[in-house]
């Protein structure tokens, strides 16, 4: 199995968090069904293998199409491995999406919607170089003279409200949006709606997948256990233990304990440090 992150160029690192290339082959896998929680991110990714099937509460389980957005995640989903699995995929910051492509992000929460919908006959043509590539460097290169075309093209540009998601993020959802939009002379009802156009969900809904999205990275690689429930809930903000707990259960689909002693991340198979493939 292979899974690497791929740091972006310095020109597209306001717009991706990280590239990513994932190559396994069902017969040497150790897993077919990986669950994953939400993460706040969205993503466009490109499949150059079999393709496979992701399970969510909102649409079941489809099989994705060979290009795709997907928007976010508003609770956890399943990938099903159906055989040899090849994509490479752009992680966008949080507000990134929209200003490339200026369409609400609200309309692909828990979805993966055709690039063809979106780009037309451009997806096709990306996608069929992405499948004729070499290598990995070749297609981040294709993605990135890609992305470059879009920001020039773009007549949107960041403002406050894109600072705030990306602090949302960076601070893994421990943070009062509401002291935000004070500090920084925000409207709130402007920057409800702008926020939810450019995220795909309310600031404060979005706080409370990134802390989970924390929460469930760090033990998946067990970086907190059990008995550090305590300290766990006092880093993360939470008001109690109970409150801790509904919160998880809510967004994952089991308790905590329960996700330590049985979860399928992605993470517990691979190495997922970021590098740079220059």
């Amino acid at each position: 199995m292979i899974y690497k992150k791929i740091a972006p160029c310095i020109l597209l690192k306001p717009f991706v968090e990280t590239f990513y290339v994932w190559e396994t082959s069902i017969n040497h896998a150790v897993i077919s069904k990986i669950e994953s929680p939400p993460s706040g991110f969205v993503s466009m990714v490109f499949n150059y293998g079999e393709a496979y099937k992701v399970d969510n509460d909102k649409k079941g389980e489809i099989t994705v199409p060979a290009s795709f957005v997907t928007g976010q995640a508003t609770k956890r989903y399943q990938l099903r491995l159906n055989g040899d699995l090849g994509m490479i995929g752009i992680v966008f910051k949080p507000s990134a999406l929209f200003m490339l492509l200026g369409i609400p992000m609200y309309e692909f929460n828990d979805e993966r919607i055709d690039l063809t919908n979106i780009l037309g006959r451009q997806a096709h043509t990306l996608l069929q170089c992405i499948q004729d590539s070499p290598g990995h460097i070749q297609r981040i290169e294709i993605l990135e003279k890609f992305l470059i075309t879009l920001i020039r093209k773009s007549p949107r540009a960041q403002d406050r409200t894109d600072h705030i998601a990306n602090l949302i993020h960076e601070r893994h959802g421990v943070l009062s949006t509401q002291d935000l939009m004070k500090e920084l002379c925000v409207c709130q009802r402007q920057f409800q709606r702008l926020f939810l156009m450019k995220v795909g969900v309310s600031a404060k809904y979005f706080a409370r997948i990134s802390r989970v999205s924390d929460l469930c990275a760090r033990m998946a690689v067990k970086k907190w256990n059990i008995a550090d429930w305590n300290d766990l809930v006092h880093h993360y903000g939470y008001y109690d233990q109970s409150h801790f707990i509904k919160e998880f259960t809510e967004f994952v689909g089991k308790s905590p304990s329960g996700y330590v002693r049985s979860n399928q991340e992605l993470a517990n198979y691979v190495d997922t440090s970021k590098v740079r493939m220059d």
